[in-house]
């Protein structure tokens, strides 16, 4: 089981997991950011030899999620889509969906999800700026702190550390805004620089590490 970090958000108990996603009790909610679900296909199409099996290993990894928390709701905060539907990527995500009828899923769209039909999918789409209890739900992140913690995605947030080879992805706490990881294990990453992750979550998978 992946490691797991407990803390308060705008006054909220959440909990974020080492697998780059976030779960809030109250509403028995896991929270992921940028999925880019067909991004390996979406490369391949170009000429870009990447390895196979990138979507169906990040579908894994949300199950075992779905299933560690026992979540009644999905919500996905921007790109879910990496690019246009392909049918391989409608029939990994219509598998996941079939094994997962009971839990309720909504998609805020991203700047990739040109492509993103929410009744294809399956799911609820959600508006940029959905507010639930203390928390405002975003893709983007805000231009200016408000009266709501936001939690989002976009920028996939990446840190380095000097004892610690390789960059890794990072909850970015800030006051007014949470920042998620990248859940696609197949990104770039953001660099964030060390005096303005204070407090940040590292993730690897297994581990988490809270920043001074």
């Amino acid at each position: 089981m992946a490691e797991t970090l407990e803390l308060e958000l705008a006054g909220e108990p959440v909990c974020l997991l080492a697998d780059r996603a976030l779960y809030w009790p109250a509403r028995r909610r896991l929270l992921i950011a940028d999925l880019h679900l067909g991004k390996g296909d979406t490369f391949r199409a170009a000429g870009i030899a990447v390895p196979t099996g990138g979507t169906a290993h990040d579908l894994a990894r949300l199950a075992a999620l779905l299933a560690q928390t026992g979540a009644r709701s999905l919500w996905i905060l921007g790109d879910f889509l990496h690019a246009r539907r392909n049918a391989v990527v409608d029939a990994a995500w219509r598998g996941f969906g079939n094994a997962h009828r009971s839990v309720a899923m909504a998609v805020v769209p991203g700047n990739h999800d040109r492509a993103f039909d929410a009744e294809a999918a399956g799911v609820e789409r959600l508006p940029e700026g959905t507010v639930d209890g203390p928390f405002e739900f975003r893709h983007l992140p805000p231009a200016h702190d408000g009266p709501l913690h936001v939690l989002c995605g976009h920028l996939h947030p990446v840190l380095s550390l000097p004892a610690a080879a390789g960059r890794h992805p990072l909850f970015w706490l800030r006051p007014a805004c949470t920042v998620l990881p990248a859940f696609s294990a197949f990104t770039g990453g953001h660099p964030i620089p060390r005096g303005d992750s204070h407090g940040s979550v590292l993730c690897d998978g297994r581990q988490l590490l809270r920043l001074p």
